[in-house]
């Protein structure tokens, strides 16, 4: 693929290419870039893992006079043939290529602050001495048994070689910036006394080499402001009274091999376990004070074995069975209030109330709808029809086909209960019944007959859709 100015409009269409500052085409299989100068405002371009192999599969960047970060990582450049067009180079990144030289082209980047060429096949560091301004060289991961004299790299603050085949410290006399350096997995013996002058050093790295005796890290006495140093995979690391010994030799030091031991942060860190341990009394204090309060709930019998609260019967779910009692009720209620009777309880066991004398003597004024009654134990029903039998047996006098015909009218509200019985008791007095206590039999028997009919039908309280 080649990169061009529609390729870039296109992934950039918010933004007119005239006045983009950043581009990122990393990972888009790139292996030529066509003339973008149009991008007349590019700063930063970042080209990582792509195609690009050479100088002619860049030569569109030549005109990007404006360009200061250069990202071509992960790419197979094998020199830097080409790159001596960009001048105003502040960062260049080669990392991860198939660099073998470090050709002459390099040294045009007179503006170059940070050279990154880990990850190569690099033997040696050449062609960097015109580079004044450079403060940081990363060139861990190559083949490089040497590094040259970096005399004239006066600005230099960092150096990272690590991971190479490096036998000797090189020679930082004059780089007296320097704060960091990493020379780490190499096969170096001897810190030199030329180290010492470096004394704005903060951090270093000889991990994995083969400083095995106390003379051979004696330079680093004279770094006072070194607070961070590895020698983990040492031989010297592996010596008796090796931590007193080194805090003895840089007293500035805070982190040993990984370590942080300085006072204040073992301060601090004393602290934040003693708060861990308050943090986690506290939890274990709440803990036992839920189990506590759980098993007095599980003795009341507020929640069963699993932790789960029992249900009580107040708080059980309203069964369909209630809903339609709850509905006959309001229903009966609702009656009540029309006909000026007393409403009826959400309990259909009236009758199972037991009536004191008072309650018995103003069951007269109470329909029969509304609440049963009970006079001497037997119930008054809606339906109050006398059975032919027991007329005809007890009062022989009129016609047995009569007495259905006077009770077959249909009976108003008031006619129902013990009220409406006696008046029907009246009506057979006129056909010519005499009135006796046949009527109490006439009620017991009518009650039958209505709780036979209402036995099959559903249609009892509770029985409502």
């Amino acid at each position: 693929m080649k990169l061009t100015t529609q390729v870039i409009a296109e992934i950039y269409k918010d933004k007119p290419i005239e006045s983009l500052k950043d581009i990122n085409v990393s990972k888009r299989e790139i292996d030529s870039v066509d003339d973008i100068s149009a991008c007349k405002e590019l700063r930063k371009l970042n080209l990582a893992n792509n195609e690009l192999v050479d100088e002619k599969s860049i030569t569109g960047l030549k005109d990007l006079e404006q360009i200061t970060l250069l990202n071509l990582s992960g790419n197979k450049f094998k020199d830097f043939t080409g790159f001596q067009h960009f001048q105003t180079l502040c960062v260049l990144n080669v990392s991860h290529n198939e660099l073998v030289h470090m050709s002459p082209h390099i040294t045009r980047l007179k503006h170059l602050k940070a050279l990154i060429l880990n990850h190569n096949n690099l033997l040696e560091i050449e062609n960097i001495e015109p580079l004044l301004e450079l403060n940081t060289l990363v060139i861990s991961h190559n083949k490089v048994d040497k590094v040259p004299r970096l005399s004239s790299l006066l600005q230099l603050t960092k150096l990272s070689a690590a991971h190479n085949q490096l036998t000797e410290v090189p020679d930082l006399t004059h780089n007296v910036l320097l704060k960091e350096i990493r020379l780490n997995d190499n096969k170096i013996t001897q810190i030199p006394e030329t180290l010492r002058k470096c004394n704005a050093i903060e951090i270093m790295d000889f991990g994995n080499n083969g400083l095995s005796n106390w003379t051979d890290i004696a330079a680093l006495g004279s770094l006072t402001k070194l607070h961070n140093l590895n020698l983990k995979g040492n031989p010297i690391a592996k010596k008796k009274d090796y931590l007193e010994k080194i805090l003895d030799l840089v007293p500035s030091l805070r982190i040993l091999d990984g370590e942080r031991f300085d006072p204040k942060f073992l301060e601090r860190k004393k602290k934040q376990r003693e708060n861990v341990n308050i943090v986690e009394k506290k939890q274990r204090m709440k803990r036992m004070k839920v189990q506590k309060e759980k098993k007095e709930k599980k003795e009341r019998g507020e929640v069963d074995e699993d932790g789960d609260v029992v249900m009580k019967e107040a708080d059980a779910p309203v069964t369909e069975g209630k809903k339609r009692k709850a509905k006959v009720t309001e229903i009966l209620k609702v009656k009540a209030k029309k006909s000026g009777a007393a409403e009826p309880n959400d309990e259909p066991a009236l009758k199972k109330k037991k009536k004191t004398a008072s309650d018995e003597k103003d069951l007269f004024f109470v329909k029969s709808e509304d609440k049963p009654v009970e006079t001497k134990k037997i119930k008054a029903t809606k339906a109050t029809t006398i059975p032919k039998e027991s007329v005809a047996k007890k009062e022989p006098v009129a016609s047995a086909a009569a007495i259905p015909a006077l009770l077959a009218k249909p009976q108003t509200k008031a006619e129902t209960g013990v009220v409406g019985v006696v008046d029907k008791s009246k009506k057979l007095a006129k056909a010519g019944i005499k009135k006796t206590t046949d009527v109490v039999a006439a009620l017991e028997s009518e009650s039958k007959k209505q709780e036979a009919s209402n036995s099959g039908t559903g249609l009892d309280v509770g029985g409502w859709d």
